[in-house]
């Protein structure tokens, strides 16, 4: 039965220990990446070309990247990778939380408290290094806003595109395309399937954990590749001959089932591989035995 009040003694409890673990390569990941590039990118320019030039935008997009990846593949392993020792397994059921208290936990811990703190610190880090530094540009939230712009800028031009060449019917639909990835919510659920693998093989996986779960999503990736492969060549085809004879096709094909309700598809099969992400984490708690 969940509890708030021991929900809550719980969940400061993970946090100190999950910080007590994770702390350092918090910092190290969040604060060092974009320090270490500034470094390394003006020395290089100093070195070839004899001129003062911070990284730019496209760098340490890359490298902010890069660096929220380590974030999330080495966090659960850092935080609950030990649950499958005995010792320490042992003592982790024995705490005064139910099972459901756990798993909220850890969903909370993993794909939301410490993917924000790393933004935060990460994109904290890299506008001081710019307002220092004017070399570099623009920071990464400053240039987020401005690909917010451009978004939006998208979404006017097929608006005026529909008025010129697309039917009112097609323009209705690829208007309702830009506006539907324009959606940040639309990325939440993907965020969530690339953390929540790597979470169930932390608890998951006695040993090698984090190489057996980038083998598991390979293999899963496959497998769907293969299966759904024979669908896809023939409906990219048909995309494609169309296009060839006709280039009017490619403006048309908006009008295409798969284009229509693309949001709610991409929704749709996030959700069900997160929900069965979840459910394995999940028993895996539940049937965690030392």
């Amino acid at each position: 039965m969940f509890n708030f009040r021991r929900f809550g003694k719980y969940f400061a409890t993970d946090v100190r220990t999950c910080w007590a673990n994770f702390g350092l390569s918090l910092l190290t990941i969040s604060l060092l990446f974009p320090t270490v590039l500034y470094i390394v990118t003006t020395a290089f320019n100093l070195i070839l070309r004899s001129s003062w030039d911070g990284p730019d935008m496209g760098i340490r997009v890359f490298v902010f990247a890069v660096a929220m990846f380590c974030l999330v593949v080495t966090m659960p392993v850092k935080c609950y990778g030990r649950i499958t020792e005995k010792q320490y397994g042992s003592f982790w059921l024995t705490l005064p939380a139910s099972r459901l208290e756990k798993f909220v936990s850890m969903f909370i811990m993993t794909c939301i408290i410490v993917p924000i703190t790393g933004t935060v610190l990460y994109l904290g880090a890299d506008a001081i290094i710019c307002a220092l530094d004017h070399t570099c540009g623009r920071n990464l939230v400053a240039g987020g806003m401005e690909l917010l712009r451009h978004m939006s800028d998208l979404q006017e031009f097929t608006m005026n595109l529909g008025e010129e060449s697309l039917t009112v019917e097609n323009a209705t639909v690829a208007q309702e395309l830009v506006r539907q990835i324009n959606s940040p919510w639309l990325y939440v659920d993907d965020f969530f399937g690339i953390t929540l693998p790597f979470l169930l093989g932390a608890i998951f996986f006695k040993n090698g954990k984090t190489v057996k779960t980038f083998l598991a999503i390979f293999a899963f990736s496959m497998a769907t590749s293969i299966i759904m492969s024979p669908f896809m060549a023939e409906w990219a085809s048909e995309i494609v001959t169309n296009a060839n004879n006709d280039p009017q096709a490619v403006i048309s094909m908006f009008s295409h089932g798969l284009f229509k309700h693309l949001a709610l598809i991409d929704t749709i099969t996030d959700t069900i591989v997160n929900l069965a992400l979840l459910a394995g984490i999940w028993f895996r708690i539940k049937t965690l035995k030392h």
